[in-house]
């Protein structure tokens, strides 16, 4: 594979925090955004509309996420692998419109969005 074919995809399943915020303020509705961080760390805080689905629970609650919607799924941050394991699953079970946070939530609040306490 070539560089410019392999960067070519991998952007394709890629949004970084402005894109959100794009797509939030669009009013478009036809997305969901899945936290796979642990229940604490969403209570702690987690984008705006985000659901908590940790990594440990999406084998049992998958199903729950609809396959008309883009998936936009985040983690911790850059290093983390919850959000491209999480994607990868989706992938391998019938989904196909998915996109992982780059920089997971430490980019979206280190860049001043809007973060969301509690649930």
């Amino acid at each position: 594979m070539e560089a410019v074919d392999y960067f070519g995809e991998k952007l394709k399943f890629e949004i970084d925090p402005p894109g959100i915020e794009e797509l939030m303020k669009s009013g478009d509705k036809d997305y969901i955004i899945v936290d796979t961080r642990g229940r604490n760390a969403f209570r702690e805080g987690h984008i705006p509309t985000a659901i908590s689905m940790p990594i440990e629970e999406l084998r049992d609650k998958f199903a729950e996420l609809p396959k008309d919607k883009k998936i936009i799924l985040y983690c911790y941050n850059i290093t983390c692998l919850r959000a491209p394991k999480a994607a990868l699953f989706l992938a391998r079970n019938g989904y196909d419109n998915i996109v992982e946070l780059i920089g997971g939530f430490e980019e979206w609040s280190k860049r001043g969005h809007k973060v969301e306490p509690g649930q």
